[in-house]
């Protein structure tokens, strides 16, 4: 009878567990059928066996069954869709250009302030104006002017100058580069994180720049310190991180020195003898930068005094490798060194000490200096295997007092031939 009695509980509790599942299935069923979006709503829903939602507008309801009928962007048509398949559309993003103008998609909308807002292209004849706010830290670019005042009155981001002639260019600070391509008869005012001009003909720049300006199959470029001002210009130097008595003006790298097919001079520094043209627009504008603010550098990038000319800075810069050349093998204990490729081996002398530059900025300021994004020129083949080579280094380690034996002599003497070897390969 026990049980008996305890198979007739167990049916009965299966029973009450089945009624209050069908009940728990018609609230749901319910609460669904209030889930309603009228008739025309925009919804993604997804009809039975879709993987996931799409758009569409709703067309009909059934409340008998609690589903919809639905019509999908693409014309297709769906019916039967169930409460939980349909769901409200997300929120349509439009972008609005200052001038009112909206657009669906971001890269639509940037295309359109780009051309309309962030440059100044295809102009004759004209002073074109951007004050403080028009920027705000975008980039811009600057195509195909002449005859032209440019006035770029606020900080920006990356700027690119191309193909202009015989314009005025006014850019205020920038907190990346400014590449100045095809400019031709050109006067320019910039303030910069790094400069890059390529295929430009007698320009004159007035810079400030954070590292070493760098000029590339261009002739006739023409340097003096920055000099232009206007209202709350150094605000615009924070913002961009620029710091106004470090400035590289004056240490210019040119990739193509020596280069005989590129009219000389490719560069040079304005005396100040010569006068320094200012820039400004009057009333209340500043310039942080001093005139007389110089970078430090290292002696590998090292600046020049104004009013020198590019055949002197090449003269210092090839005698500042030949003198590095020689401490490598003087360093390494040999009597004799490997000559640059296609000389013969020399008497080292002691290294004449480097060009000093003419002007040295704090110490504090130094080691930032020796960071900063200068291309690299790179180090002889020679000085470099003779540095590295393990015959080098087996040759300092054995270097004697002059009282040395013979045949330690001797040894020395091939380990070195050893090092001329490799330099001249």
């Amino acid at each position: 009878g026990s049980r008996g009695g305890d198979q007739r509980r167990g049916i009965g509790g299966k029973e009450r567990e089945r009624g209050r599942g069908r009940q728990k299935g018609r609230e749901m069923a319910s609460v669904v059928r209030t889930q309603t979006y009228a008739v025309g709503a925009e919804v993604e829903a997804k009809a039975k066996g879709w993987k996931q939602f799409y758009k569409g507008r709703v067309t009909a309801f059934d409340e008998a069954s609690g589903t919809y009928s639905v019509e999908f962007e693409d014309g297709d048509k769906q019916t039967g869709i169930k409460g939980f398949n349909v769901r409200a559309a997300a929120k349509k993003e439009t972008f609005t250009a200052p001038d009112g103008k909206t657009f669906d998609t971001k890269q639509a909308f940037r295309k359109y302030m780009s051309e309309t807002f962030y440059s100044f292209r295809d102009q004759s004849g004209q002073t074109l104006i951007k004050k403080e706010g028009d920027i705000a830290g975008q980039t811009f670019s600057i195509c195909n002017l002449q005859s032209c005042e440019v006035q770029i009155l606020d900080h920006s981001d990356q700027v690119l100058v191309d193909g202009i002639t015989d314009c005025t260019v006014i850019i205020g600070p920038s907190s990346e580069s400014v590449f100045v391509r095809k400019a031709k008869n050109c006067k320019f005012f910039i303030a910069c994180k790094q400069f890059r001009s390529r295929d430009c003909e007698n320009c004159l720049v007035s810079l400030y720049s954070k590292t070493e300006p760098v000029v590339e199959t261009s002739t006739g470029m023409r340097f003096f310190p920055y000099s232009a001002s206007y209202p709350n210009q150094t605000a615009h130097f924070a913002i961009a991180k620029l710091q106004p008595e470090h400035n590289h003006w004056c240490n210019v790298f040119d990739f193509n020195k020596g280069d005989a097919s590129i009219p000389e001079p490719h560069w040079e520094l304005v005396p100040e003898a010569e006068g320094w043209p200012l820039w400004t627009t009057g009333e209340e504008a500043e310039n942080p930068v001093p005139a007389t603010a110089r970078a430090h550098v290292v002696p590998k990038e090292q600046g020049f005094a104004i009013g020198t000319e590019q055949t002197e800075a090449q003269r210092v810069f090839d005698q500042q490798e030949e003198d590095q050349h020689q401490q490598v093998h003087q360093e390494a204990g040999s009597t004799t060194c490997a000559s640059w490729p296609g000389q013969a081996s020399a008497t080292i002398a002691p290294p004449a000490p480097p060009a000093p530059a003419v002007e040295e900025a704090d110490p504090a300021t130094a080691a930032d200096d020796s960071t900063s994004e200068r291309p690299v020129e790179a180090q002889p083949a020679a000085t470099a295997a003779a540095a590295a080579s393990p015959k080098a280094q087996n040759l300092s380690a054995k270097s004697e007092p002059a009282t040395t034996i013979t045949a330690e002599a001797e040894q020395v003497s091939q380990l070195a031939d050893g090092v001329n070897a490799i330099a001249t390969e």
